[in-house]
């Protein structure tokens, strides 16, 4: 087994069920749910299932690389860590702790407008490595000074 791997949740369910004993109801709801009465989630758990992998058995294995490169930066997935608001009341310090992980696994991580933790904390943690999901502000300036401080931080 490797390391990290945690056996006593070996699939998803057992996972969900251990995360709903331990983060506060409401923000596991807010973590679990989705909006439009759940369209979009129920899409991407279909599409995911219908994906089917061919095994190639008995065929001389040369090795693979899942790098890629995305907006001129080379990471080591296809994929990364996506934006969640309020993730500090899922679990405390919550975008540090993933935006630490995304930068020691060289995928992207994305910080929500509506993040527990600053732009310049994730900014230094990912050595200015983040993306941002802006939600627009209904008053400019509020999206002049976000839009200035991710200048700053790069």
């Amino acid at each position: 087994m490797r390391p990290g791997f945690i056996s006593q949740y070996p699939d998803l369910e057992q996972l969900r069920a251990r995360a709903r004993k331990r983060i506060p109801g409401f923000a596991f709801d807010y973590l679990e749910g989705g909006c439009n009465e759940n369209v979009n989630l129920r899409r991407n758990m279909s599409d995911i299932q219908d994906v089917q992998l061919r095994p190639q058995y008995l065929q001389e294995f040369e090795g693979s690389d899942a790098s890629t490169e995305i907006f001129g930066q080379k990471y080591d997935a296809p994929f990364g860590i996506t934006a969640l608001g309020l993730q500090g009341l899922i679990w405390p310090n919550s975008p540090e702790i993933l935006a630490r992980a995304a930068a020691k696994g060289n995928v992207p991580f994305m910080l929500s407008t509506v993040s527990t933790s600053s732009i310049e904390r994730i900014a230094e943690i990912t050595e200015g490595k983040a993306w941002y999901q802006l939600y627009y502000p209904a008053d400019s300036k509020v999206r002049d000074d976000i839009i200035r401080r991710l200048k700053e931080c790069g």
